[in-house]
């Protein structure tokens, strides 16, 4: 199988600025072109549209400064896009467009985008289109191009199906809630009555210094949690135990203080905590899983989050909402018999873990054989 240049099968589009009789897209890591309203729930991108680029179904794109993280896309509708974005089409009679963007997305391309950037800072390097296209693509034969893009296909397809099911498991536990306690502010089945702060302690984040961090596990040392890492465990820190002022469990129920977004709820690491997050502990006969979801629920979740304050360019979480917000302390029975229900649902939810691992396992095998020409 040979080995080609991008530029020798594909070319940039750069005379593209134009109406578009479609939406606005942007491009995503994982999910690929996006309609930008609809993904971020918001206007995101300029009023002017004017420099923007179109693209067309089809097309190819990518951000010059995140393509290390896989933001390279291949369209399925018109639309317009930001001009940080650049653009390419494929030759059509030399490769097949849905195995292209398989490779372009493969495991070790993005590894090795990481190593074409310009530019000092790591999360800013860029990567030019006249770098990119010289990046060698493996080429079979057009038809074995198209059965290696159908095996992907199918491939990725049962990935994102045990995804979406996984999401679905993820959701039950607030339906769950919702079910078995009702709407806390108003109180459907006349649990009594409590401020939210007469049930749940909220208890604040210290912040070691800096030259006290370190980022290698080891005998005395606590991880030191920060908001970040309840999204990636990409930075581990630590510090040393004596520093350790707020410890936490994995079941602890966590606030992230500060945003955007704000009042985000967290719960998974064990550590120490930062001045940016706050322990929520339940006071009396109230248990963790019942706080976990009962700050979440769209009611009080919401008002917290209208009427936040602005610190420091931030959004800050207002105690005092918290203080007099109006909830519930429904009988502790109940509430362990709704801990008993999420745990079948937990022993489902890890089932459909081991099943979406695999399937993400066998993807990323397929990748790296489609890249090495052997699949």
């Amino acid at each position: 199988m040979s080995m080609v240049p991008l530029g020798e099968i594909a070319k940039p589009i750069s005379n593209n600025r134009g109406e578009a009789n479609g939406p606005v897209l942007s491009i995503t890591k994982h999910e690929g072109f996006v309609r930008s309203a609809d993904y971020f729930k918001k206007v995101v991108h300029s009023k002017d549209l004017s420099k923007y680029k179109r693209v067309e179904k089809g097309n190819f794109a990518f951000s010059p400064i995140h393509l290390d993280e896989g933001s390279i896309a291949l369209a399925d509708e018109e639309g317009l896009i930001s001009p940080m974005y650049r653009v390419f089409e494929a030759q059509e009679d030399r490769v097949d467009k849905n195995y292209l963007i398989r490779i372009l997305k493969a495991d070790p391309m993005v590894e090795l985008y990481g190593t074409l950037g310009d530019g000092s800072v790591h999360r800013r390097r860029s990567v030019p289109w006249e770098r990119l296209s010289k990046v060698e693509i493996p080429l079979p034969p057009l038809e074995e191009q198209k059965r290696i893009a159908g095996i992907l296909d199918q491939a990725d397809a049962l990935r994102r199906l045990r995804t979406r099911a996984l999401d679905k498991l993820n959701t039950l536990g607030q339906a769950i809630f919702h079910e078995m306690f009702g709407d806390p502010a108003d109180n459907p089945k006349d649990f009594p009555r409590k401020k939210l702060l007469d049930i749940v302690k909220i208890i604040g984040g210290s912040q070691p210094a800096k030259k006290h961090f370190l980022y290698e596990d080891g005998p005395g040392r606590v991880r030191f949690i920060q908001t970040r890492d309840f999204r990636t465990d990409v930075y581990k820190t630590y510090v040393p135990e004596g520093l350790a002022k707020r410890p936490f469990t994995e079941d602890d129920v966590i606030i992230g203080r500060y945003g955007p977004p704000v009042f985000q709820i967290f719960r998974g690491l064990a550590g120490t905590y930062n001045v940016a997050l706050m322990k929520a502990e339940p006071i009396g006969e109230i248990t963790k899983d019942f706080v976990y979801y009962l700050l979440q629920e769209p009611k009080l979740h919401g008002y917290v989050v209208a009427n936040s304050e602005r610190t420091a360019g931030q959004s800050g979480v207002n105690l005092d909402l918290l203080r007099e917000y109006p909830v519930y302390a429904p009988p502790i029975q109940i509430q362990e018999s709704f801990t008993e229900r999420l745990q079948e649902i937990e022993k489902l939810a890890g089932n459909t873990r081991q099943q979406c691992s695999s399937s993400h396992a066998l993807f990323a095998a397929l990748q790296h054989r489609a890249f090495r020409g052997e699949l």
